[in-house]
């Protein structure tokens, strides 16, 4: 009978460190992949160009009466797995990148000193998309002015 209620003890005391001892670590898990730290913690952003995405091709009118451009794009971006978030919202960025470029004339684009702030400016239109920075990097492949 001694034996009995000394095994009984041993258990209840045993429930009193291993209950709360299971709650915190189901709750430090729970907090961790929430706030994205510790366990679950996503690689920081090195916002540098590791990984690139083809876009159609795009022409469009520019300013200019009867001018158009015949441009093809990529964009440049950082992780891996932003590109199923790129190819989500492509309709959105193709958008953008006509708004930008139906707004310049040939002499906004054809000076070759001009091609990066061009880029800059399709940059920043494109990370509006996002809730950070994603695009890292614009690149044309084919440029071509009628």
């Amino acid at each position: 009978m001694a034996k009995e209620a000394g095994t009984g003890k041993k258990r209840t005391a045993l429930l009193f460190f291993v209950i709360p001892l299971i709650t915190l670590v189901i709750a430090f898990l729970a907090f961790s992949y929430y706030s994205k730290t510790f366990v679950f913690a996503e690689e920081p952003r090195t916002y540098k160009t590791h990984h690139t995405y083809s876009m159609d091709e795009i022409i469009v009118n520019l300013k200019d009466e009867g001018r158009y451009l015949k441009i093809k794009i990529a964009l440049g971006y950082d992780r891996e797995e932003d590109q199923k978030v790129i190819e989500e919202k492509e309709a959105q960025e193709r958008d953008a990148i006509l708004s930008v470029l139906r707004s310049k004339s040939v002499k906004d684009i054809m000076p070759i000193e001009l091609t990066e702030e061009l880029k800059k400016e399709m940059m920043g239109k494109l990370n509006q998309f996002f809730p950070e920075k994603m695009i890292t990097d614009v690149f044309i492949t084919d440029f071509l002015v009628q």
